[in-house]
């Protein structure tokens, strides 16, 4: 009997097996769901980043909203103060939240929902770009009262850099309008991040299921980035790539994939290709 193809979630954990469990759950025997995170998350250990993460707290008063790139920014970003969601919410600053998964860290962060800015549930996108006209109304306020937006990210660094030592890692199109909009960004690094280190063994078995035809699910180009450097010579033809981006899909498109689809990063339309796929 032949094997039902693959669908490898290449999202860093506890992410990765929780969408692993949810699709197997709509499935079912047509496809066998693999756990292969590609981002590894760890908490910044430099002093210099952790006593720069405690001070962001301290001066969230004078901050008019914290831009959280993605689900670990939330995640670390509370867990460096105790009782971090009440003293949030005994504030005045507006959490950003560009994606569903963000959105929903904050929620269990205990942030107030009111306090919250993300694209509705029916967005074409789940990115800046999305984010950014929900957001317009709160900078003339913003700038009246000098009062900055703190963003929120990680770092591939561990030790932080002596010129932009709060800068980080990742796209910026945010800042940057930000900053034209006459606003200050100050950036704090919560997490770091770093690609898996692999086994001879695991390399080979990721060989095995790239030559075959199985689909992988992209949600970050730079996952797609680490296992390019983890197998630099592989032929991807034979593999289909799931992208929830647009820029994401262009990356696997440079790779060499063979077949490369585009999707919405919710459950219910990420199954949904799937299936259509299978």
């Amino acid at each position: 009997m032949q094997q039902a193809p693959a669908v490898i979630i290449t999202r860093p954990e506890p992410q990765a097996s929780d969408w692993a469990q949810a699709l197997q759950r709509e499935l079912g025997d047509r496809a066998r769901v693999l756990v292969w995170p590609l981002i590894e998350i760890a908490a910044v250990e430099h002093a210099a980043y952790r006593e720069r993460l405690h001070a962001a707290w301290e001066q969230l008063p004078q901050t008019a909203a914290a831009f959280f790139v993605s689900v670990p920014a939330v995640e670390h970003f509370f867990a460096a103060v105790a009782d971090a969601a009440a003293c949030w919410n005994a504030g005045y600053t507006r959490a950003w939240a560009p994606g569903r998964g963000t959105l929903q860290a904050l929620l269990q962060a205990g942030v107030d929902p009111a306090r919250i800015d993300s694209p509705p549930p029916d967005a074409a996108q789940f990115d800046s770009e999305a984010l950014w006209p929900l957001i317009q109304p709160q900078l003339a306020a913003a700038r009246q009262a000098g009062r900055c937006v703190l963003r929120v990210r990680g770092t591939d660094d561990p030790k932080p850099d002596a010129i932009q030592p709060d800068y980080g890692a990742g796209r910026d199109w945010m800042g940057e309008q930000l900053v034209q909009a006459g606003l200050e960004v100050r950036t704090v690094v919560a997490y770091q991040r770093q690609a898996p280190r692999w086994t001879p063994a695991q390399q080979e078995t990721v060989r095995t299921l790239a030559s075959q035809r199985n689909l992988w699910l992209w949600s970050s180009s730079q996952a797609l980035n680490h296992l390019q450097t983890l197998l630099p010579q592989q032929d991807w033809s034979q593999a289909t790539a799931l992208a929830t981006h647009p820029r994401i899909a262009a990356r696997a498109r440079e790779a060499g994939y063979g077949t490369i689809l585009q999707t919405r990063p919710t459950l219910h339309d990420v199954s949904h290709s799937i299936q259509s796929w299978l």
